[in-house]
């Protein structure tokens, strides 16, 4: 049996043409169910889960995108390393982030949540559910997430987009600047110093804003430099309490401008502002 070549050619590459069609558009859909897939076994697995989960807890590279992640391992670090009074610092720390909301019914799960899940566009997937189903519409969410694609892991999570305009990025930057911003702030810092010297039992937490080794002078004008173990830090501490500050003579919010190495007096205690804070450096027991 002869083939007539010419007649091949063509058939040939219509079905190329239509093998590599259809290989793009099976591609197409898989990145779409991966967008989808993302999303819906996140939620699968933190409506399952018994305590909250914070958005610094979730596991590296598993969810969030490489700019995304650094952000949120930026914010830990800033509360963990400046973050010094009794504020709620970390993002989401006062509730659920990812269900939008601050107290989560215990018998909310998956299947209860109504949770569903649509793609928007190439980039963006709207997760809703409701928080209190029992509850009606009132407790519904929408939450947008915008995907990046990284080759080494694939879709992943770069911003979250909730209601009224809310941005999970711009909050996370405005919480990191408000962080940064109240450790600059030499007010805030002897705020909480000052108050906690004033209470016999909360002498432990002014120890967070000091830098050691602490050098402290007693009446005496003998002066050694002191760990955060030497037992002679308590019984300064505790002089220190028994004089009852005058909390009206600290500084103002912004009165005092921050620069490296700058140092303060403000009664008994020196302030010097070193790696991004203000820190108590020196107790002179003579002032």
């Amino acid at each position: 049996m002869k083939f007539n070549k010419k007649r091949l050619l063509p058939l040939g590459v219509c079905l190329l043409a239509f093998a590599m069609v259809a290989l793009m558009a099976d591609k197409q859909w898989s990145q779409k169910q991966q967008q989808i897939d993302l999303i819906t076994e996140f939620y699968q697995d933190h409506l399952s889960r018994p305590d909250q989960r914070q958005a610094s807890q979730v596991p590296a590279g598993s969810f969030y995108s490489k700019g995304l992640e650094e952000l949120v391992d930026a914010n830990s670090q800033l509360c963990y390393a400046l973050s010094r009074g009794d504020d709620i610092c970390g993002y989401g720390a006062d509730g659920d982030v990812f269900l939008d909301t601050q107290e989560v019914p215990p018998s909310l799960d998956f299947e209860r949540s109504g949770f569903k899940v649509e793609r928007m566009d190439e980039n963006t997937v709207e997760a809703s559910f409701n928080v209190y189903p029992d509850m009606g519409p009132a407790y519904e969410r929408q939450i947008r997430y915008s995907l990046v694609f990284e080759e080494d892991k694939g879709w992943r999570v770069d911003d979250m987009h909730f209601s009224q305009g809310r941005s999970m990025r711009e909050e996370l930057q405005q919480e990191n600047d408000a962080v940064l911003a109240r450790a600059r702030d030499l007010a805030d810092t002897a705020g909480w110093v000052f108050n906690y010297l004033g209470s016999e039992d909360m002498l432990d937490r002014a120890m967070r804003f000091i830098d050691f080794p602490l050098q402290v002078c007693d009446q005496y004008g003998v002066c050694a430099a002191l760990k955060r173990d030497d037992p002679r830090l308590l019984q300064a501490l505790d002089m220190l309490a028994d004089r009852n500050p005058d909390l009206g003579t600290l500084p103002k919010s912004g009165e005092i401008q921050a620069a490296d190495g700058k140092v303060v007096g403000i009664g008994p205690l020196d302030f010097t502002f070193r790696n991004r804070a203000w820190w108590v450096t020196k107790i002179d027991l003579r002032r």
